[in-house]
């Protein structure tokens, strides 16, 4: 009987098991390493020598499935390189973040203290997080073979699901397109600042991101983008999935439509979240010129850094409001105030007031009076996580459904001030309504992208009949509550 056929040619291997915990090396022995993609598989950055990744390092350590790998440096395309490929990316995001989640007291993952990550869950054009595991798929056969898992920008992307998922759980089941689509961008944003923590890439890209123009960084998942122009070629970017360095403006997601060519702009959560994550990549851009001088690539490790700390700090306190870009935006103001003494605000201001995400009656980077301080301070310690909740039914009629009513779960209502928008004050009972409205249309963009799965035996007609056998399409799951149906969150995944 024929011998075992080898997954791949690896040179210098050493012992190392699945979960990636390394053996102490003999005296005098030399360091073995593996060898990663620097940004995307079709990127022209290439590949890159790398120290090998401790997967089950603590805190935030991951488990990949399937035999150990030995430690080694494997050709591109094979399982052996896509495991520590994917290992590399993975641990890149977890030390990304992992510091600025501590200082939240925020030190495990919400499945537990190891993510489990599947690198082939199957034939798929697409990844996911579900609070079970990180998942990524294939597409394709040979060496057409498409694997979600080999590239870096998608691994760190849903890696970025999982770690803002830890820092904030109470979004994971909130019924606003704004934050649906903030997730969608952390990943991205995460990707971002993964491949800028490379001194390569800071080297390479350095002269691009101060002119705030497109680049291998600015360009997300550029393989997948290709493959999915293949059979839907309106769908994505014209050289990626989603690129980062892009003039996308503010505008009321609830007016968008569900969905539309990627040279538009829909309600679609990957789609609108290019608005937040245009606006981060031009405010990395404004922080280097207007900071430094002759901005070098250590200067742009500084502004990365401070950028990341602002972002984890602004979102830890972010109420889950609607207008969830403008409270984030409003607290990196603060955050930059607090930490940085407003080094930063004025330039986070421009940038955000430019995309309309806030106004000009946005907070300054400076609260001047006793009374500024104490509001920028109370917005800081205004922490949404673990809030008093209340339960709004939303009409299900409209959407073909003979269910009484569709339940979900929002914060309890408040007055809104003007601070993040300038718009008026809300009263409680106008921000009640605010509140349904918003929920409302984002059920409706579910339901017309059929991202919904329904219980059997429900009766359905219209859009909710379209929406019958959306299978791994849906992100949302409505289950039987009293007569009721509830709104519950499956998964973030990667399809657009």
């Amino acid at each position: 009987m024929a011998g075992k056929k080898k997954s791949s040619r690896r040179v210098r291997p050493g012992a190392q098991g699945a979960r990636g915990s390394r053996r102490k090396a003999p005296r005098g022995a030399v360091e073995v390493g593996i060898q990663a993609w620097v940004d995307d598989p079709s990127s022209p950055w290439g590949l890159m020598e790398r120290p090998v990744p401790v997967l089950d390092a603590a805190p935030f350590a991951f488990s990949i499935t399937g035999v150990a790998i030995p430690v080694g440096r494997y050709e591109p395309g094979t399982a052996d390189f896509r495991h520590w490929n994917a290992a590399d990316a993975l641990r890149r995001t977890a030390d990304l973040w992992a510091p600025l989640l501590a200082r939240h007291e925020v030190k495990r993952w919400q499945p537990g203290a190891t993510l489990p990550v599947s690198l082939d869950a199957g034939s798929e054009l697409n990844a996911s997080y579900d609070r079970t595991q990180l998942a990524f798929f294939h597409a394709g056969r040979g060496k057409t073979a498409i694997f979600t898992g080999e590239s870096p920008d998608i691994v760190c992307h849903e890696t970025g699901h999982a770690c803002l998922d830890a820092l904030r759980p109470d979004l994971w089941d909130a019924p606003f397109i704004e934050t649906a689509a903030f997730h969608e961008s952390f990943g991205d944003v995460t990707a971002l600042l993964a491949a800028l923590g490379l001194p390569q890439v800071r080297e390479k890209v350095l002269g691009m991101l101060v002119a705030n123009k497109p680049s291998p960084l600015s360009r997300i998942a550029e393989q997948l983008g290709a493959a999915v122009r293949q059979t839907h070629p309106q769908a994505v970017e014209s050289d990626c999935l989603r690129n980062a360095a892009n003039r996308w403006k503010y505008v009321a997601p609830e007016s968008l439509p569900a969905s539309a060519p990627a040279k538009e702009l829909s309600a679609e959560p990957h789609a609108f979240s290019r608005v937040f994550t245009g606006a981060f990549h031009e405010l990395l851009s404004r922080m280097l010129q207007e900071t430094f001088a002759s901005p070098s690539a250590d200067d742009l490790a500084t502004v990365a850094a401070d950028a990341a700390r602002l972002l984890i700090d602004a979102v830890a306190s972010a109420p889950v409001q609607p207008d969830f870009f403008a409270q984030v935006g409003t607290r990196m103001i603060d955050a930059d105030g607090a930490t940085f003494a407003g080094r930063y605000g004025g330039v986070i201001r421009a940038v955000l007031v430019g995309r309309r995400i806030l106004t000009a009656a946005a907070p300054g980077d400076r609260p001047a009076t006793p009374a500024g301080k104490r509001a920028a301070s109370l917005r800081m310690a205004a922490v949404a996580t673990g809030g008093e909740q209340q339960t709004l039914e939303i009409d299900a009629a409209p959407y073909g459904l003979s269910s009484a009513g569709i339940l979900v779960d929002v914060p309890r209502s408040v007055a809104v001030t003007a601070v993040p928008t300038g718009k008026r004050t809300l009263s409680v009972a106008d921000s009640t309504a605010a509140l349904e409205r918003s929920a409302d249309r984002f059920i409706g963009v579910l339901f017309e992208n059929q991202r919904i799965e329904l219980p059997a035996r429900v009766r359905v007609r219209g859009i909710a009949a379209t929406a019958r056998g959306a299978g791994r399409r849906a992100t949302h799951a409505l289950s039987r509550t009293d007569g009721h149906l509830r709104l519950s969150r499956l998964r973030f995944d990667g399809a657009s």
